[in-house]
């Protein structure tokens, strides 16, 4: 009996070794951002501020290396950002847009303690406008679907920053901006950037 038990002890400490040694982890994270919308120079006269907003998905993170190590990183993202346009005729119009984003980062860390990892990292994402309010979109315009056939819902775009894994919570920081721009008939120019602030917790 006494045999039984070393052994199914051994075989719990070893378990328990391999699976902290695994190259992936998944891992679920939220945050806030403060992503706004900019008008480059076309259309209305506008001010923009960025207000904040927030987000929530799930990732899936391969690591490969040793002290130094990448990282290959996917997700997918749910995001509401908020932004106050200050027009020329229309003061604090909070304009709102949510999107699924779909980010893909590749992470450069150090593995400086068992536990502790930072690391800088780069990503491509594409998003998809889900939902949009706020008088900036229909400005000028009497039907509200002559507007939604002229708004952009795809576009594509890059984003750099960095954070940290300690034990099994990750801290980032990343300020991401989109390529291609969100089209309207008055502010043909729109495009979405901003700060993303998120913690995860990876199993």
């Amino acid at each position: 009996m006494r045999k039984i038990l070393i052994i199914l002890l051994l075989a719990c400490v070893i378990s328990s070794v391999s699976a902290q040694k695994r190259p992936y982890r998944f891992g679920i994270k939220a945050g806030v951002n403060y992503i706004h919308l900019e008008n480059y120079g076309k259309g209305y006269y506008s001010d923009f501020d960025a207000k904040p907003g927030w987000c929530f998905g799930a990732l899936f993170q391969y690591t490969k290396g040793g002290f130094l190590n990448y990282s290959l990183v996917p997700e997918i993202m749910f995001t509401t950002s908020a932004t106050d346009a200050d027009l020329l005729y229309i003061t604090d119009c909070i304009t709102t847009i949510q999107t699924i984003d779909v980010p893909f980062s590749f992470k450069l860390g150090l593995q400086l303690s068992k536990i502790f990892r930072p690391y800088i990292l780069g990503s491509i994402y594409g998003s998809y406008i889900v939902n949009y309010e706020g008088d900036l979109f229909y400005a000028g315009e009497t039907e509200e679907s002559a507007t939604k056939d002229k708004i952009n819902k795809i576009y594509f775009g890059l984003g750099a920053g960095l954070g940290f894994d300690i034990w099994k919570f990750q801290v980032e920081g990343r300020y991401r901006w989109n390529l291609n721009r969100i089209n309207s008939e008055y502010f043909s120019a729109l495009k979405q950037m901003g700060l993303e602030l998120t913690c995860a917790f990876l199993f």
